[in-house]
């Protein structure tokens, strides 16, 4: 009677393939991570770009001024200060519906400052501060007030939202989990007031600031959301910066 022969993997076999493929997944994961938060940036970029695109054509019809300002009862932008715009959302919800017909392009994934998006319900008009229109929890995107169309290309117009109550600081945080840790304090997302021109910048590791030129009167370097420059054609006292609410 022939036998028939049975192989199998003996059990120090089977724990070097367990081992090999335990090797290869710590490899591709790592590479997968990153391909997957580049992917989030470029998308979070190009919407960058939109909303500032959106508020050159508002700023086009209204003198141009970009939404920030205190509107008027007829929902005209005027070149009041703006002190009833608390948040961000304050004043992108001036862009809808004529400029923006949806809210998804203020929504960023793993952002702690819209944790699920946006339900696009609107109000059916304007109202600063709004109710419907970018609710809390619907924009990731902070915004420079009291800016327009003939501030200099260069200066930042909207960035990813800071750490709450980091307006003024201008500060990221390393932590995901917190409001302004989208992309971990290493990198942060600026478009600038010309509307066309936006980039991933790098956070610098220390103060967790974005630092680059910013109109120093030294030609230095330093935090470019910075307000104390505005004689040099950046950003005045004015021009501070509005979180998501």
């Amino acid at each position: 009677m022939k036998k028939n022969n049975i192989t199998a993997f003996t059990l120090i076999e089977l724990l070097v393939v367990i081992s090999i493929i335990a090797i290869l997944a710590s490899i591709a994961l790592p590479a997968f991570v990153s391909v997957q938060t580049k992917g989030s940036q470029t998308k979070a970029l190009s919407n960058g770009k939109q909303i500032a695109l959106a508020m050159r054509l508002y700023g086009s019809d209204h003198d141009g001024i970009y939404p920030s300002y205190v509107v008027d009862a007829n929902g005209v932008a005027t070149t009041t200060p703006p002190t009833n715009v608390a948040s961000s959302n304050d004043a992108f919800c001036q862009l809808f519906p004529t400029y923006l017909k949806t809210e998804s392009i203020f929504y960023v994934a793993k952002s702690a400052w819209c944790p699920a998006a946006p339900d696009e319900k609107m109000d059916a008009t304007l109202l600063v501060p709004s109710v419907s229109t970018l609710a809390t929890g619907e924009n990731e995107w902070a915004l420079v007030l009291g800016l327009n169309d003939t501030f200099n290309p260069s200066v930042p117009l909207i960035a990813d939202g800071f750490i709450t109550g980091g307006e003024s600081s201008h500060t990221y945080t390393k932590d995901q989990s917190l409001k302004g840790g989208v992309w971990k304090g290493a990198q942060a997302i600026v478009v600038r007031a010309d509307g066309s021109s936006g980039a991933l910048q790098k956070v610098d590791a220390t103060t967790l600031t974005v630092i680059g030129p910013n109109g120093s009167a030294a030609g230095t370097q330093g935090d470019i959301f910075t307000t104390a420059n505005g004689a040099n054609g950046w950003l005045g006292i004015t021009n501070v910066v509005a979180n998501p609410k």
